[in-house]
């Protein structure tokens, strides 16, 4: 189910990917209106069929398009034809486009020999263009020691390609974004219309929430998770009035104070990790208390301490109020792992089941806690039972997101077939 948490192993996904850098000087930082700067490319492998020379310094009047990509990037290879599209229209304009990948030159020529996916023979041909015929309208290039990517995505913050920089007539940076969207914006700077400011007011917020990532990843990477906090903090101070970014800023946060827990069970410290764990409860909101009991069952489990794990369940399962959303999404947790690993605990799964029952008990119209009886009541063999809850949980399926419910009505079918089956 889509929609339903992943634990605190979300920070590792968040983390992963980031530039290992960490802007030291965020005076620095490229943004909008910023000079561009010089290319140092290593490798020039094609250069619009002689129409185009290997830039270094940007010649005033023109407008250079610098893009980023690489050949393992489904996207970049899908704006390939995009790109050339774009060469072609406006070659005569003083448009050029240079397209910067960072793996090594024999990576990106063995790549070019393949035939564009989904192409046909042009007339008069019996095979398919290949990419170097495709990409060869523009500038495609290859940087492996990264001098240009540092110069541009990491001090723009941009994380993710394909990312394209438009550098004007002035030699400034106009406009950062994906190329599939330049359109407008490039022909606006080429006809001499574009408004600089404006975009620089709708992209700074994009930029600097960018930018706050990098910078905690660098932090977190370095184990200065004090330093990484306060960045938070401080961002916190600047956006008072986003609620939504404050929500996931606090998010961001309780990450950053159980990732070094998360790091101990991880390096095999199981002891000093769950103590990390019970340390940080003893200040948390209640929000943060009810991720970090998740966490704390999540260890452990992954680390084989079963009874230990089916008695913290237990613990949970008597509080007043009921807790029908954290007993959900445990129950669900623990049918995950039993699907995806028979050999899981009878033990863990029924107290999974009863965990979830309570949970219908507390809440019986929540369509959410009902789909997950119905799986671990099915996995425990019970087809009519589930199949009666799961008829339930799609009753009610107009309290749970869209694409929840869409799965609900799947797994109803599924099991609908399977009772057929049977007669």
């Amino acid at each position: 189910m889509i929609t339903r948490t992943a634990g605190v192993a979300l920070l590792t996904i968040v983390l992963a990917g980031l530039p290992m850098g960490l802007l030291a000087d965020e005076a620095a930082v490229l943004t909008i209106g910023s000079k561009a700067p010089e290319l140092d490319v290593q490798h020039w492998v094609s250069d619009g069929r002689g129409a185009f020379k290997p830039v270094k310094k940007f010649e005033s009047g023109k407008v250079y398009v610098v893009e980023f990509w690489a050949t393992w990037c489904g996207p970049c290879i899908a704006s390939m034809p995009h790109l050339a599209e774009v060469q072609t229209k406006y070659a005569e304009k003083g448009v050029q486009i240079v397209s910067i990948s960072d793996e090594d030159l024999e990576t990106v020529e063995g790549f070019l020999k393949r035939t564009v996916r989904g192409a046909v023979p042009a007339e008069g041909q019996t095979e398919p263009p290949t990419y170097a015929e495709l990409t060869s309208a523009y500038c495609l290039t290859t940087d492996p020691d990264r001098s240009v990517a540092a110069d541009y995505m990491e001090a723009a913050g941009q994380n993710g390609i394909p990312t394209c920089f438009i550098v004007g007539k002035t030699g400034l940076v106009e406009w950062i974004g994906h190329p599939m969207e330049m359109d407008q914006p490039l022909d606006q700077i080429v006809e001499d219309q574009w408004d600089r400011d404006a975009f620089l007011e709708q992209f700074r917020k994009t930029q600097e929430r960018s930018l706050l990532m990098t910078k905690v990843g660098g932090l977190m990477r370095a184990s200065k998770v004090g330093e990484a906090l306060a960045a938070v903090e401080e961002a916190k101070k600047a956006n008072a009035g986003d609620q939504a970014y404050l929500a996931m800023l606090d998010r961001l946060s309780f990450q950053i104070q159980v990732q070094p827990a998360i790091q101990q069970v991880q390096r095999g410290k199981v002891d000093e990790g769950l103590a990390a764990i019970e340390k940080l409860q003893e200040q948390a909101s209640e929000p943060m208390q009810v991720q970090l009991r998740s966490l704390k069952f999540r260890v452990l489990l992954s680390t084989a301490r079963t009874e230990a794990a089916i008695e913290f369940l237990e613990s949970i399962a008597v509080r007043e109020p009921v807790p029908s959303d954290e007993l959900n999404e445990i129950a669900w947790s623990v049918y995950e792992l039993a699907r995806n690993q028979p050999e899981t605990p009878k033990a863990v799964i029924s107290a999974a089941t009863a965990a979830a029952e309570k949970a219908v008990g507390a809440d019986p119209e929540n369509a959410m806690v009902l789909d997950t009886l119905a799986h671990l009541v099915h996995l425990g063999g019970d087809l009519d039972r589930a199949l009666t809850l799961q008829e339930s949980a799609v009753k009610n399926s107009a309290n749970a997101p869209p694409a929840n419910a869409a799965q609900m009505e799947q797994f109803l079918d599924q099991l609908r077939q399977e009772k057929s089956g049977q007669k």
